[in-house]
């Protein structure tokens, strides 16, 4: 397999997750259950306030998704349609400041409704 295979499978799973946040972030929204990707099944019962919980995490879940899946276009665009330079470097450097963002948010509002 060539390196440039590999980088467009990971930006494709990269755009699946982005995807896979915000329609969960809406499903939160809508059923008031806390969407399996932040809170595993088995530890839903320990929720105290469900909605609460939904309400505090839909926002953040938006905005990680958003952020996610523009870092997967960008991505792809900067390899496969117009290479700039350090485009690469910066949107790492993003994404993986949303990704440490979004970790800390998830344990605030996990030890506030756990």
């Amino acid at each position: 397999m060539s390196s440039e295979i590999v980088v467009l499978v990971f930006d494709i799973i990269i755009l699946i997750l982005g995807a896979d946040a915000l329609f969960s972030a809406l499903r939160m929204k809508k059923t008031g259950i806390p969407s399996a990707i932040l809170i595993p099944k088995q530890e839903q019962s320990k929720i105290k306030n469900r909605e609460a919980f939904c309400d505090k995490m839909y926002q953040p879940t938006i905005l990680f998704g958003i952020m996610i899946c523009l870092y997967g276009i960008m991505d792809m665009l900067n390899n496969y349609v117009i290479r700039i330079m350090y485009v690469d470097l910066i949107s790492i450097v993003c994404f993986l400041i949303v990704c440490a963002w979004y970790v800390k948010k998830l344990r605030e509002v996990k030890e506030a409704h756990m």
